[in-house]
C-alpha cells in the first residue's frame, strides 16, 4: 500500500541529502519553475495586445501596466514575512500559483478596459502569494558563493520554457477560427468549454485555458518540495518590515538607488506595443516573436552572467545591465521596422540575464537568511510602487500631449524621454557597495578573455 508519510519523508531526505552533498536545487525545483514560468509565458506578452484591441487609451495601458506592478507588490511583505515566521513556503506557492494562475481564464469576460484592469488587479495580487515565497524557498537551497551559477542554471530553464510557451501561445491566438472549430467539433462540452463570446477574447480562449492548467499542475508539484524545517529552539517573529526601509544599511542603500531608473523604465512600459503591435503591425504571433529573441538571448547569456557574478561580485553585472537598458527604448522608438525591434529585445535579453539574477543575488547576500522572505517582498514593494508611479504618469502624460499631436509622436516621446532618463539614472548603481570580497574583477577578467587566459580560483 502507498504511504504517503513514508513518501514525503523519503523526498525531503532526498532533498536535503542534494543539498548537503552538491549544495545544488534539487530537479523538482527546476521543474516548478518551468511550469510557472511556461504559464506566464502563455498570458503575459499578450496582456497589452488584449488592451490595445479593447481600444485602451494610454492612461489606460498605463493603468493597466501599473496594477500589474502595484497588485503584486503590496502584499508581498505579509506573504514574504509569514513564510519567513511559519515555514512552509511550499503550500504558500502552491496557493499562489493556483489562485493567480485560474483567475486569468477570467480575463475573457472582460468587455472593457476597466474590467480588464480590475481583473488584472485581482490577479497579480492573488498571484504575488508565491513570488517572495518561491524566491525565498530557492534561496534556502542554495550557497552562498553558488548563487550567481545556481540562478543562472534555473533563468536558462525557465526562460526556454517560457519561450516555447509564448511562441505557442501566439500561435494559437493567431489561428483564426481555431475556437469556433473545437467548440463544434466537441458539440455539447464544447459550449460549456468554450461558450460563445464577442471575437475580441475568443482568440485568447486557448492560452488562457492552458494557463489555468498548468497552474494546477505547478501548484501540485510544489507541495512535494520542502524547505528546512524551522528551528524550534529559536524564537522567530515578524522582521520588522517598516524598519528595513528605515535602517541605514545596504539594503536601504540599494532600494533607493533603484528609484529613479526604476521610474524611467516603467515609463516606456505601455508604448512598447503600440509600436510594435501598433504602428509596425505585428501579428501576435511577431510579438511572440519578439518576446521569444528577448528570452532566447537570456538564456544564452545567464549562465555564464551568473557564473560570472560569483567570481568578480554582483554590482559589476548590475551597472552593466542597467547601463546599457536606455538603448531599448530608444530603438523603439526609432524603429522603422520589426528588426530594429529584435534587435532592442536582444539587448534587454543581455541586460536581464546580467542584472537580473545579480540583483536577486545581491539580495540574498545582504539579508540575514531567517529574513530573506522580507526583504525580498519589501523590495518587490517598493520598486512596484515606483513602477506605479512611472506607468501612470507616462500614460496620463501621453493623454495630455495627445492632444497636441498624433498617436505614435507620443508613443516616441515618451519613450525617448525614458531612455534618457535610464541613460541617467544607471550611473546610480556605482553607489553600491558589495558586502563581501570577490577572487577576481572586471578588468581581470577581460584581460583573461581577451588574451584567452583561464583564470583558476578556489
Amino acid at each position: 500500500m502507498f504511504d504517503r508519510g513514508s513518501t514525503s519523508g523519503r523526498l525531503l531526505m532526498e532533498q536535503e541529502a542534494t543539498q548537503q552533498s552538491t549544495k545544488k536545487l534539487p530537479p523538482r525545483a527546476y521543474l516548478l519553475g518551468s511550469l510557472l514560468s511556461s504559464a506566464q509565458g502563455m498570458y503575459a506578452p499578450f496582456m497589452m495586445t488584449y488592451m490595445i484591441d479593447m481600444n485602451a487609451s494610454f492612461t489606460e495601458l498605463g493603468a493597466f501596466r501599473s496594477v500589474g506592478n502595484i497588485a503584486p507588490a503590496i502584499l508581498q511583505p505579509v506573504w514574504g514575512a509569514s513564510s519567513d515566521k511559519v515555514g512552509h513556503k511550499n503550500i504558500f506557492v502552491a496557493f499562489g500559483s493556483l489562485t493567480g494562475l485560474l483567475t486569468v481564464y477570467l480575463f475573457l469576460w472582460a468587455r472593457t478596459p476597466f474590467e480588464m484592469i480590475v481583473l488584472y488587479a485581482i490577479q497579480s495580487m492573488l498571484f504575488s502569494i508565491q513570488i517572495p515565497t518561491w524566491l525565498s524557498l530557492v534561496g534556502s537551497f542554495i550557497d552562498e558563493d553558488k548563487r550567481g551559477n545556481e540562478l543562472g542554471r534555473l533563468e536558462m530553464v525557465t526562460r526556454l520554457t517560457a519561450l516555447v510557451a509564448t511562441l505557442v501561445s501566439g500561435f494559437l491566438i493567431g489561428l483564426e477560427g481555431l475556437v469556433t472549430l473545437l467548440r463544434n467539433t466537441l458539440g455539447g462540452v464544447g459550449i460549456i468549454l468554450l461558450p460563445p463570446s464577442e471575437a475580441l477574447g475568443e482568440p485568447y480562449y486557448i492560452s488562457f485555458y492552458l494557463t489555468a492548467i498548468l497552474g494546477i499542475i505547478a501548484a501540485l508539484i510544489s507541495i512535494t518540495i520542502h524547505d528546512k524545517p524551522l528551528d524550534k529552539v529559536k524564537k522567530r517573529g515578524f522582521p520588522p518590515i517598516l524598519r528595513l526601509l528605515r535602517t541605514p544599511g545596504d539594503f536601504r542603500r540599494f532600494c533607493l538607488v533603484t528609484i529613479l531608473f526604476s521610474f524611467a523604465m516603467a515609463m516606456s512600459w505601455p508604448y512598447f506595443t503600440v509600436i510594435l503591435y501598433g504602428r509596425l503591425g505585428a501579428t501576435h504571433f511577431g510579438v511572440g516573436i519578439a518576446s521569444a529573441i528577448m528570452a532566447l538571448t537570456v538564456i544564452v547569456f545567464t549562465v555564464p552572467f551568473g557564473r560570472l557574478s560569483d567570481r568578480i561580485g554582483r554590482k559589476p553585472l548590475i551597472v552593466f545591465g542597467r547601463g546599457i537598458l536606455f538603448l531599448v527604448p530608444l530603438l523603439y522608438a526609432f524603429a522603422p521596422n520589426v528588426y530594429w525591434i529584435y534587435a532592442a529585445n536582444t539587448i534587454a535579453g543581455i541586460s536581464m540575464a546580467s542584472s537580473w539574477n545579480a540583483l536577486t543575488a545581491y539580495i540574498y547576500d545582504i539579508a540575514p537568511e531567517e529574513e530573506r522572505g522580507a526583504h525580498l517582498s519589501v523590495y518587490n514593494m517598493f520598486i512596484g510602487i515606483v513602477f506605479l508611479s512611472g506607468s501612470l504618469v507616462a500614460g496620463v502624460l501621453g493623454d495630455v500631449i495627445g492632444v497636441f499631436m498624433e498617436e505614435y509622436a507620443v508613443a516616441f516621446t515618451m519613450l525617448v524621454a525614458s531612455g534618457v532618463l535610464r541613460f541617467v539614472a544607471s550611473f546610480f548603481y556605482l553607489l553600491l557597495r558589495e558586502p563581501r570580497e570577490y577572487a577576481s574583477n572586471f578588468w581581470a577578467e577581460l584581460r583573461g578573455f581577451v588574451h584567452r587566459e583561464r583564470l583558476d580560483y578556489p
